[in-house]
């Protein structure tokens, strides 16, 4: 399931919200980090955040329109949610307008910060042309149970198979430079089934997480090692449907001994799809 928000705390419909996702072993976007721990992958955590802000606007909007990824000013990756964690979403609505949402939003675990969304815009769009209301009505009752944070829920059945973030094959690579790269959507990847069932589209943040893997292979020239830190200036610019060969190239922009900035585009049909700059460090312990 591509549902991340497992309990709706406090809620002021479009305004502000606080929940929780619980990271347990079965989730599918589980990974080792450098240091071997498993952890939920930033990009997700971000993705959470983002549910969270849909889920009160959607509220506040009696389900009429639903937001969809669409520019993110800044994501800073601050630290990791390993298996057992709980983390605390806090989302902030701006504004709202009739045609988009503005927020900011932080995730937490055990009061640090683990990740950051800043300057953050979805456009609201017709529900109908991606959800069931009534079904997303019956799924908001059963998550929005204001107190406090209940247990994480037992695994039900075996682990869900992780879904694989790297792209389907690397077109060229020049170390240290740029590369290409490319996605084909086939439409059997099973996120699409939430993502959206009437209108199955490719995430924003499965997107960035691949494209945060490229880049750090493209870094990966026999000297330090780099790891992201966030992203920057991305806008999602049309939805990468089922069928779509997606072709991504990043290229770095600058480098030091202690970060990196690199700058991907990403098409489908030659078509700009999505833009923005990805940041890394040479610090070690984050996740990959």
């Amino acid at each position: 399931m591509f549902h991340f928000v497992d309990q709706i705390l406090e809620l002021d419909p479009g305004r502000h919200a606080l929940g929780v996702k619980h990271v347990t072993p079965g989730d599918t976007f589980v990974r080792p980090t450098a240091g071997g721990v498993p952890a939920l992958l930033s990009c997700i955590i971000g993705e959470a955040l983002g549910q969270l802000g849909a889920w009160n606007v959607m509220a506040a909007k009696d389900f009429a329109v639903r937001p969809v990824a669409g520019v993110v000013g800044g994501v800073a990756i601050a630290g990791e949610a390993s298996v057992g964690d709980t983390i605390l979403l806090d989302t902030t609505i701006d504004s709202v307008t009739d045609d988009a949402v503005f927020y900011h939003a932080v995730a937490s675990v055990d009061g640090a910060t683990v990740l950051r969304l800043e300057n953050t815009l979805g456009p609201l769009l017709p529900m109908e042309q991606f959800n069931d209301p009534e079904e997303l009505r019956e799924r908001f009752a059963r998550i929005h149970r204001p107190g406090a944070p209940t247990e994480a829920p037992q695994p039900d059945g075996d682990p869900s198979i992780p879904f694989d973030m790297s792209f389907d094959e690397i077109l060229s690579l020049e170390s240290g430079k740029e590369a290409t790269a490319v996605r084909q959507v086939s439409g059997r990847e099973p996120f699409l089934a939430d993502h959206f069932p009437r209108k199955p589209v490719l995430p924003l943040s499965l997107l960035l997480e691949s494209l945060l893997q490229l880049g750090q292979k493209l870094l990966e020239d026999g000297g330090a090692r780099y790891v992201p830190t966030g992203a920057r200036k991305v806008k999602m610019t049309r939805f990468v449907e089922p069928g779509s060969s997606l072709v991504a190239k990043i290229r770095v922009v600058e480098r030091s001994a202690e970060s990196a900035l690199l700058r991907f585009r990403c098409e489908v049909d030659g078509g700009r799809a999505c833009v923005g700059e990805a940041e890394y460090s040479t610090a070690v312990g984050k996740s990959s």
